[in-house]
């Protein structure tokens, strides 16, 4: 249909019940205008509020009238259109998404900024009018402090953007066996990728997955070591405290790239034995060098740009972040693989030519890189332009950058997607079993409030805890929650007052 519209539908439970005053208090409760009402006063307000149902079509609220009452919409889809100056017909939609309709004009009563009208069989409303409301209001001045403050948590939570510069970002604590599982499904992916473009890139087909039991570990142990450099790095390097903090960080998002770059040049080794047949011991060296800088774009990429694209993407999928981290790992691969074709075309060149010098090398990747449109082109020039426009044509459009770039886009879904699946799940675990532990703790601890008591007082009783969970060791941060939750409950940290009048 094209059109834009607002759907809701309520769940069986809030429709078997919608006659109740209470449901209509925790409909009230839910949005954006009367979020931090205290019950009592959103007792008061569902008393104002009356049930009604309009058809497919029906005007609910007309452009321009004085805004004279709101509705909450508990099922049905609505759409919002507002006619412009020139006479232009154009469909209205907020960043902020809610089921309140004209709700942010009722209080002042300004006029309505677009007409709303029903576009499904049937809309269930609760309406409330503007004259009951500031009657209740000045009876009860409380709730206007209440409903300000309820609005301006929705204008910022609607608002905030989170944009953590490239080489600040920090990531996750790493998961040992959710990385080796991502490695392990991974590594086939990879090794295919990688037959298919040595294949076009020398003109002899190998085997799609060779020498697996090889491969297979090595590559567990390649993942896991950048993700573990990462946390390491994000733990005991503290950029700030440098006088030159943005070569710190850079310093130690390079490093794992280049520490990790042994444990690549096997990796390759094992699939360049049909061209190479040298001891591995001996043929892991060749084309360490240009590795090592293919290896620093790929943990550049895989550690620091997915997340900084991730970040950015997050918002425009509405908060979806399975969608933000397959789009995180889609825009970095691209990136990634575009600029480490070069880099790696000239290892694999040498990995399966140790003879050859790098500058033969070179000539050999623009030979077979350079486009046959741009030899048409410049074949009858100076001969040192036109090894200048050979050269650039095939360092920035070279042959196989699809097949490399579709590879490593694969790596960083597959490793992030099933990474972060992981993670997400044992997240969910762990608070649900320290959710459970908090109950024992008050016997098990036996604190009782004591003046003066503070954090590092509760976390000298709180050290068995680092071994709960079995074998599993918890993180300070697993022990800060557990703090924060326990003081919670024993009175020694109260929430931010509240105003209830």
């Amino acid at each position: 249909m094209g059109d834009e519209v607002d759907s809701v539908e309520s769940s069986p439970a809030e429709r078997a019940a919608t006659d109740g005053d209470e449901t209509v208090e925790a409909l009230l409760a839910s949005t954006e205008l009367f979020a931090r009402v205290a019950p009592a006063d959103l007792r008061a307000l569902a008393s104002l509020m009356e049930k009604r149902v309009f058809h497919r079509n029906e005007m609910m609220l007309a452009q321009g009238q004085c805004a004279d009452r709101f509705f909450f919409l508990m099922d049905g889809d609505i759409k919002r259109t507002r006619v412009m100056e020139d006479g232009t017909e154009k469909n209205v939609k907020f960043d902020m998404q809610a089921r309140t309709i004209n709700s942010m004009h009722i209080v002042a009563g300004d006029k309505v900024f677009a007409s709303v009208s029903c576009v499904s069989d049937e809309c269930h409303v609760y309406e409330m009018m503007r004259g009951p409301l500031l009657a209740l209001l000045e009876q009860r001045p409380q709730i206007q402090a209440q409903m300000i403050g309820s609005v301006c948590r929705e204008l910022r939570r609607g608002s905030r953007k989170f944009a953590t510069p490239l080489l600040e970002q920090h990531g996750k604590e790493i998961n040992v066996p959710a990385v080796t599982v991502a490695a392990t499904m991974e590594s086939y992916y990879r090794s295919a990728l990688n037959s298919l473009l040595n294949a076009r890139l020398t003109g002899v087909q190998a085997e799609l997955f060779p020498n697996m039991h090889v491969q297979v570990p090595v590559r567990v142990m390649y993942i896991n070591g950048f993700k573990g450099l990462r946390t390491l790095f994000d733990r005991h390097v503290d950029a700030n405290a440098y006088e030159y903090p943005t070569m710190v960080r850079l310093a130690t998002a390079v490093a794992p790239g280049i520490i990790m770059t042994p444990i690549s040049s096997i990796l390759e080794a094992s699939n360049a034995g049909h061209s190479n047949p040298e001891a591995m011991t001996t043929r892991w060296m060749r084309g360490v060098l240009p590795r090592g800088l293919r290896e620093i774009i790929f943990g550049v990429g895989l550690n620091q740009l997915s997340e900084f694209f991730e970040e950015r993407i997050l918002p425009v999928v509405e908060g979806n972040t399975v969608l933000a981290n397959a789009g995180g790992s889609l825009c970095a691969g691209v990136v990634s693989g575009y600029l480490s074709h070069v880099p790696h075309n000239l290892s694999t060149y040498k990995l399966m030519s140790p003879h050859k010098g790098y500058r033969e090398l070179y000539r050999f990747f623009v030979d077979k890189s350079v486009p046959a449109a741009v030899d048409n082109v410049v074949a009858d020039w100076h001969p040192t332009a036109r090894t200048v426009a050979r050269s650039f044509f095939a360092t920035v459009f070279p042959r196989g950058v699809v097949i490399r770039t579709a590879q490593i886009v694969g790596s960083f879904a597959i490793l992030n997607g099933i990474i972060n699946i992981i993670q997400t799940q044992e997240y969910r675990k762990r608070d649900l079993s320290l959710g459970g532990l908090l109950h024992q703790l008050t016997d098990l601890l036996t604190l009782k409030p004591i003046p003066g008591m503070s954090l590092n007082t509760l976390e000298i009783q709180l050290v068995p805890l680092y071994r709960i969970e079995g074998a599993r060791i918890m993180t300070k941060e697993d022990v800060k929650r557990i703090q924060k939750h326990h003081l919670q409950t024993i009175g020694l940290s109260q929430p931010c007052p509240r105003i209830d009048g």
